[in-house]
């Protein structure tokens, strides 16, 4: 009976390192620096920084505070926000169902250039984020 409940215990343990693997991987996959375009705003996340939020109207919040931008910088956002959405709504059509509702991983047509290549220098707030350009995700909600 003892050897019993001890290959029990040993088999509860291997089940629970896996389920602690899958959690170790789900939680570093959330942790990725990255893009993510939802139906109504860009957000762009790098841990431990605060989050920039990107709205269609091409004004930027980061921790949740507006931003000041002039009115090239607002331009440049609004174009990318545009860019972004068609970009998450043909990767949507594109991508196969999901019941789980897992974000999809935006690949850019050959030669389009979602994140224009001075953003940094427009807008020196993203100087931190670059690390974010090569993941963008369409959020399927």
């Amino acid at each position: 009976m003892k050897k019993l409940f001890l290959l029990l215990a040993a088999l509860l343990c291997l089940g629970l390192v896996g389920c602690d693997q899958d959690y170790r991987n789900h939680r570093a996959e959330r942790g990725k620096p990255k893009i993510s375009v939802s139906e109504s705003i860009v957000t762009v996340r790098r841990q431990p920084a605060p989050n920039i939020i990107i709205l269609p109207d091409g004004q930027m919040k980061i921790d949740e505070i507006l931003i000041p931008l002039n009115a090239e910088q607002k331009q440049m956002l609004q174009t990318m926000f545009g860019k972004l959405q068609v970009l998450r709504q043909n990767t949507l059509v594109a991508a196969p169902a999901d019941p789980n509702m897992q974000p999809v991983k935006i690949v850019p047509p050959e030669g389009m250039q979602v994140i224009p290549s001075d953003l940094v220098q427009t807008i020196p707030e993203f100087k931190d984020y670059t690390e974010t350009f090569g993941n963008i995700v369409a959020d399927r909600r």
